[in-house]
């Protein structure tokens, strides 16, 4: 029997699976209960992958497990086969189970952190995967999913030690010198995150996803025609890749090729959409948070200060606005800080107070002098809040706010107003005289009923007709980011407002019928609304 099993193993690794197969089930012929068998085939199934062949590797190890006490090596792969299903909550029983017979199986614990995770139970993830280094202090690949957890929690420095660990240990990491690379990405330490993509693309020539992270850094870096090079690159060695896509939209919009624009992101959404169709999800995304309320507070209460100081007028301004004015507090759910300044501001004066007070990273392509008439953005380096200042320019009896883009601006237009004083937080702040006006020229006569799913990029009142086009793009653009996000309820709400424009991807009702079906699914298992 053993010389059947022995050459079934080698028959598999060099995967003629048939005959590996036929070769262990003479040896069961043989010797019918035999769970070294059972477990052979277990694995040849798995390792086949075939459709159904993890559901008969599961039962070949469930056999096995039950002719021999304590089957570490069947349960622990059983587990294995329910992860890559999906199953994990029947994975995380196996590894629970295999860790109860043995304590110091060290693989089980790095398992059983990669199911939490996936979950995204993310403590327990690391407590499991801590506990897992502590047995084996050297096993690379442990670190480097310790680095990924933390890095989902925002805790970059740990992150980073986490990958250098794993490249310590294993100098031909590819994928931990990209994810290095994420880090400092995150981090604005961009060259830095350049060499990191730069050494996992030399270790692995077709990594595309690392092509991909390297164009994001060029973008930033407004190196246009490197990121277009990389983002093409992704797509050649993967051309189903959906966030090469997505990418690339940014790039032409970036430059005012708004067709092309349009193209590249309905592209990067249908392949996701396929992806969400045909596959499983493989691990549950949390949707990304929005501002901290206190935190951006005091961001607001420090830029007002220093502003102040330096005799710089400003003015609360769209969403800002809106909650201050309507609520008291700055809205829950937003992503940024929104100020107005007046046109004739000197946008140098600004830039260089905000540079010189070292608090502030302004990104290098908003604040080019060609490009910051409208609009530039900072972010509060300490707390990671947004801020995005508006310039609003006279026109006639309007004026225009917005975001410069080639080959015109997005802008909405408003009544034009005075200006007043509001307290927030024992500070006087400046807002639109009237500000209902103000508030109904953007949002509508319902702008006082809170609704988490209006954009004003897509649906604002006052978009010009100028700008829908581009308007257009940013729907899908966030569209895509909320599937990827698998956050069902943003993304419906988008394509609720991508077909006002009277257009659609291939199908924009079969997505709608799809992220229906995933709500009806996560409402009858009580997910926790994101």
């Amino acid at each position: 029997m053993e010389v059947y099993l022995a050459k079934g193993a080698l028959l598999s690794v060099t995967g003629k699976f048939e005959s590996a197969i036929d070769n262990v089930k003479t040896a069961l012929a043989l010797v019918p209960d035999s769970p070294d068998a059972h477990l052979n085939l277990g694995l040849i199934y798995e390792h086949r992958n075939s459709p159904g062949d993890l559901e008969r590797s599961i039962d070949e190890y469930s056999t096995a497990a039950n002719l021999r006490d304590q089957f570490i090596s069947a349960v622990f792969n059983r587990g294995n086969a329910y992860q890559k299903l999906g199953l994990w909550d029947q994975a995380i029983k196996d590894y629970q189970l295999v860790i109860h017979w043995d304590e110091k199986f060290a693989p089980a614990y790095t398992n059983l952190g990669l199911v939490f995770y996936k979950q995204a139970k993310h403590e327990q993830a690391i407590h499991s995967f801590e506990s897992a280094i502590k047995l084996d202090p050297t096993h690379a690949q442990t670190y480097s999913n310790l680095g990924v957890v933390l890095y989902d929690m925002k805790r970059l420095l740990e992150s980073l030690a986490a990958y250098a660990n794993a490249i310590q240990f294993k100098p031909d990491y590819f994928e931990a010198f990209s994810n290095q690379g994420n880090v400092y990405k995150e981090l604005r330490q961009f060259e830095a995150a350049l060499q990191s993509y730069d050494q996992a693309i030399e270790l692995k020539k077709d990594y595309f996803e690392a092509y991909v992270n390297r164009g994001v850094v060029y973008f930033e870096l407004n190196r246009l025609d490197e990121a277009l090079g990389d983002y093409d690159k992704a797509i050649q060695l993967n051309p189903d890749y959906p966030t090469a896509y997505s990418n690339l939209a940014n790039v032409f919009k970036e430059r005012g090729n708004l067709v092309q624009a349009l193209g590249s992101i309905k592209k990067a959404v249908q392949l996701r959409f396929n992806h969400l169709v045909n596959e499983s999800l493989d691990r549950t995304v949390l949707a990304q948070k929005p501002m901290e309320v206190q935190e951006a507070s005091s961001v607001l209460l420090e830029l007002h200060s220093l502003l102040g100081q330096n005799n710089i007028p400003f003015f609360l301004a769209y969403g800002t606005l809106l909650g201050i004015y309507r609520d008291a507090e700055l809205l829950p759910h937003d992503k940024d800080l929104d100020v107005g300044l007046d046109w004739n501001c000197s946008r140098d004066e600004l830039i260089r107070v905000l540079s010189q007070s070292g608090r502030y990273w302004i990104d290098p392509k908003s604040a080019n002098p060609q490009t910051y008439h409208f609009n530039f953005g900072v972010v509060e380096k300490r707390r990671g809040i947004s801020i995005d200042f508006f310039f609003f320019k006279p026109d006639g009896a309007y004026l225009l706010s917005g975001f410069h883009h080639l080959p015109n601006p997005l802008l909405w237009r408003f009544n034009k107003f005075e200006l007043k004083d509001i307290k927030y937080k024992n500070q006087v702040f400046k807002i639109p005289a009237h500000p209902e006006t103000y508030l109904i020229d953007i949002y509508g006569p319902n702008w006082h009923v809170p609704d988490p799913y209006f954009d004003s990029l897509v649906s604002g009142y006052n978009l010009t007709e100028e700008s829908k086009p581009l308007s257009l793009i940013y729907a899908y653009s966030r569209l895509f980011d909320y599937l990827m996000e698998q956050n069902w309820k943003k993304a419906y709400g988008y394509c609720v407002q991508i077909k006002t424009y009277k257009e659609s991807i291939n199908s924009i009702d079969e997505l709608m019928e799809f992220l229906e079906f995933r709500l009806s699914v996560d409402q009858s298992k009580g997910t926790r609304d994101q």
